[in-house]
């Protein structure tokens, strides 16, 4: 028996065999298409019948990380926005339930958290995870009820939260990676390259710093408001960025307390422990 994951974003889509031990085997990406005529679909479906073909027809139990609202029971996207066209009611079940013994579909963010508490206390099991990508997700987890669904399967949807009258934007149209991006370009900063950024203020250039800064502070705002309504014991920041571990947090932590009441305190702010994998392994972490 094996266990395969897939990782579904905006941006790529990950997939790759996950071992007892939670280790990554024969891990591959490529760019998520434009979905036209089932795409998406059709490349987890290749990429799954590649997969069987090499390790000689195994049984395959079949977990699917993805952006969107997930309708966990039927396996299909309750919704999804204009980053994945075409993509709501996609029903995983029905195309590939033939290929494999059990199949389970999980929120990409859902995923990422549950892939993190693989790896955490069993007592700290309050904990709430962020994920800075394309856009920004939010999962929380509490050990007495498990993952929240909520009644229209989306819940947590913590980019649509902090519109600003002046900008017109939302939270995620100014925290996500993808808002870094534009941020430097509106600032005539001579690249969009975030690892390169990271570098490059780690080295001392000023202006690098200030750019993480700034971005920093709007994360921190989000995060101020998940302390309020969840005081959970931790706080996880997942997604690519995470590999940056402290070279991220030391631009976000310092600014969450001015977003809060005098004297509020807050969870503790970590990043992702898998770093960009933690989905992968969520996804077929409860099988």
């Amino acid at each position: 028996m094996i266990k395969v994951a897939f990782d579904i974003g905006g941006t790529y889509i990950k997939s790759a065999v996950v071992t007892d031990e939670l280790t990554i085997e024969h891990f591959e990406r490529v760019r998520t298409p434009k979905n036209i005529d089932h795409a998406i679909l059709n490349i987890v479906k290749a990429r799954l019948e590649a997969i069987i073909h090499q390790y000689e027809n195994p049984e395959v139990r079949l977990g699917i990380s993805t952006a969107g609202a997930v309708d966990r029971d039927n396996k299909t996207i309750a919704y999804a926005n204009e980053n994945i066209l075409n993509y709501t009611g996609t029903n995983f079940e029905d195309c590939l339930k033939h290929m494999v013994s059990r199949i389970q579909v999980y929120n990409d963010v859902d995923a990422a958290l549950l892939g993190e508490l693989t790896q955490m206390n069993q007592n700290d099991k309050n904990v709430f995870c962020l994920t800075l990508g394309t856009g920004i997700g939010g999962s929380y987890y509490h050990k007495d009820f498990g993952l929240i669904t909520g009644a229209r399967h989306r819940p947590h949807q913590i980019g649509n939260l902090l519109y600003d009258t002046a900008s017109k934007t939302y939270y995620e149209q100014r925290a996500s990676t993808r808002a870094l991006k534009r941020q430097l370009k509106a600032s005539n900063y001579n690249h969009c390259d975030i690892p390169r950024l990271f570098d490059e203020a780690e080295d001392g250039y000023k202006e690098a710093q200030q750019q993480l800064s700034n971005w920093g502070r709007e994360i921190a705002r989000g995060i101020a408001e998940v302390q309020i309504m969840y005081d959970p014991d931790e706080i996880i920041i997942g997604g690519g960025v995470s590999a940056q571990q402290q070279r991220l947090l030391k631009y976000i932590v310092p600014h969450v307390p001015m977003f809060l009441p005098k004297d509020y305190g807050h969870a503790n702010i970590r990043c992702a422990q898998f770093d960009n994998y933690a989905a992968l392994i969520g996804a077929v972490s409860r099988m």
